[in-house]
């Protein structure tokens, strides 16, 4: 007589595998998660010191370049009422010189109003051939000469998303700095 013997072999029900992949779904959705909030904090806060970083550029340079000039021109003469915030100044004072201007654009020919730019030459005609030297400004750079100490006082605000509302995740950083022409 065969006696029929089931080997009770140790192994896994259905149910309890299903219920170890939802288990091990879950904390693999949670760690996920986690790691795309991380990487998004992150590329936040990169945009925003790469915009720092342009802006702080932006005022080095623009500082460097005043202190060796002088004929401080800043207003709305310059190109007429229609352009934005403007400066200009000669390299070096005097004789044949080259004129520097800084102007914010407009949104026409004058370029994008986030966007500051440079434009030299001895005669300086419409804005065309100018160079981008910094992006993400908000509502300025404010230029004020100061003729009586011969102070021009410069400042920038930046936004790593301008045309966005300030807020939490898109605060305005300000630099603003004087600068002395030697030449003046």
């Amino acid at each position: 007589m065969h006696s029929c013997r089931f080997s009770e072999k140790k192994s896994f029900t259905l149910i309890e595998i299903s219920v170890s992949l939802v288990v091990f779904g879950l904390v693999m959705a949670a760690a996920a998660g986690a790691l795309c909030g991380i990487y998004n904090d992150w590329r936040r806060q990169r945009n925003y010191v790469e915009c720092i970083e342009n802006a702080r550029w932006a005022m080095e340079f623009m500082g460097n370049e005043v202190r060796q000039g002088g004929n401080v021109v800043v207003g709305s003469e310059l190109w007429g009422a229609e352009s934005v915030d403007r400066l200009q100044f000669e390299v070096p004072p005097g004789g044949a010189p080259n004129r520097v201007r800084y102007f914010r654009g407009n949104n026409g020919a004058f370029g994008p109003t986030r966007t500051l730019y440079r434009k030299s030459g001895a005669g300086l005609g419409p804005p065309a051939d100018r160079q981008e030297l910094a992006n993400f400004i908000v509502d300025n750079p404010n230029f004020n000469w100061d003729a009586a100490v011969g102070v021009l006082t410069i400042e920038l605000t930046v936004r790593p998303r301008p045309s966005d509302p300030e807020g939490r995740d898109n605060r305005n950083y300000t630099l603003r700095t004087q600068v002395r022409p030697r030449n003046q």
